[in-house]
């Protein structure tokens, strides 16, 4: 078990093309279309992008913890800036979330997105959310 924890994971999007429920590669049962699954590993990685029956999609670490664990922890970070006098100066998103912990924390705060919002738009509203909040 120490192995499994000490292997980097990921949380992948992979397609299947085949046109049949249930297609099997590298131990996972595949659904016609998108897939998203979590907790990957790299040689699995290897065998979704070598079968030309699956096109591969994103690739991102697995969080090393839970979305509640996050949005408590990065809450409690922007509390305890907004509570000290000079503001909030520093709460840039950790690089490991995922799109959707960042749409959680934008919906907590108010912020409206389009439900196709790419990451790197995610995080340029967050910044923006968190500057307008320093001045």
């Amino acid at each position: 078990m120490s192995d499994k924890q000490d292997e980097n994971l990921y949380q992948v999007v992979v397609f299947n093309k085949t046109g049949k429920e249930g297609y099997r590669r590298a131990g996972v049962s595949l659904l016609k279309g998108a897939n998203l699954l979590k907790n990957v590993t790299q040689a699995q990685i290897e065998q979704f992008k070598a079968d030309p029956r699956l096109v591969f999609g994103s690739q991102d670490p697995m969080p090393t913890e839970s979305t509640e664990e996050t949005e408590q922890r990065l809450l409690s970070e922007v509390h305890s800036d907004h509570s000290s006098p000079q503001g909030a100066s520093n709460t840039a998103l950790p690089d490991d979330l995922t799109v959707e912990q960042i749409k959680a924390l934008l919906t907590e705060q108010g912020v409206h997105f389009s439900k196709s919002a790419k990451k790197a738009e995610l995080i340029a509203l967050w910044n923006a959310t968190q500057n307008g909040a320093d001045k």
